[in-house]
Order: structure tokens, then sequence, then C-alpha cells
């Protein structure tokens, strides 16, 4: 089988005494809520999320610093191309030097893509979250140990 690369973007939203909330967004093709991803970059993959990053949050550059966790080969069902596809999911962790006010809402729309603050739990009880991406919210809980 061919193998997809992709790099999944994990932005939290913590606080002493309260749960972490990872941003997730609303993919229309998958019908589900999803973290941030990009095809993985052949050369240069940070400086590539950090300037899709930018483009899509309206966040310079220079206040994005994004660091490389793990990655997991995983065979998944792509709910958009109907078939069970093998991933190389690359995990990064992406850090705002300044977030925008709008992103303290808990869900919130910019460019049109809505996106929503999430704990892990909330998507585990998501049944169509656990239906359709269950493995990379398995693999997200397992990298935050």
């Amino acid at each position: 089988m061919i193998q997809h690369n992709h790099s999944l973007i994990i932005i939290k939203n913590s606080a002493p005494g309260i749960k972490t909330k990872y941003l997730t967004y609303y993919d229309e093709r998958w019908d589900c809520k999803l973290f941030p991803n990009l095809k993985t970059a052949d050369k240069d993959n940070e400086a590539f999320i950090i300037s899709n990053l930018s483009n899509d949050l309206g966040i310079p550059k220079k206040e994005i610093k994004c660091k490389y966790i793990s990655s997991r080969v995983q065979e998944k069902y792509s709910v958009s191309h109907n078939e069970n596809r093998v991933y190389n999911h690359r995990l990064y962790e992406v850090e705002f030097i300044n977030i925008p006010k709008i992103m303290n809402e808990n869900d919130f729309s910019i460019k049109s893509r809505h996106y929503y603050w999430m704990t892990i739990s909330e998507m585990e009880k998501d049944d169509n979250i656990m239906k359709k991406n269950m493995e990379v919210v398995d693999f997200v809980k397992e990298c935050e140990k």
C-alpha cells in the first residue's frame, strides 16, 4: 500500500487547574472535527506548518513555535477516499506567543473555517470522532502521557 505522509498539529489551550483543550476544526469532507493537519512537506516541514497556520489563523509567523513530537504509521479508513489507507502521521506541537482574542472562545470561525477547543475526553465521547478518527485521538493521547 502507498504510505500517505500527514502532519498532525497539536495546539493546546491550558491553564492551571483546567483540563487541557486541543484545537480542532470541522472538516466538511470528513464531516467530522479533526486536529489541524497538512500533507507533510518534503523539505523544512516545520516552516511549512508555520506558514500555513499563519495564513489560516492570521497569526504572524514569528509568533508561532513548532516542534516535532513523534510519528506513527497507522492504517485507517479514509472517509474522504472511501478506502483504508496507510498514514505516516507526524505529530507536531505548536505554540503561539500571542493568541488572538477570537481564539479565547470555545468555538470560533476564522476565514470560514469553524474551530473548536476540545478535551481528549470530549473527543472520546463524540461518536462521530471515534468512528472516523479514533486512531489519531489515541495517538495524541498516548504522546501526551
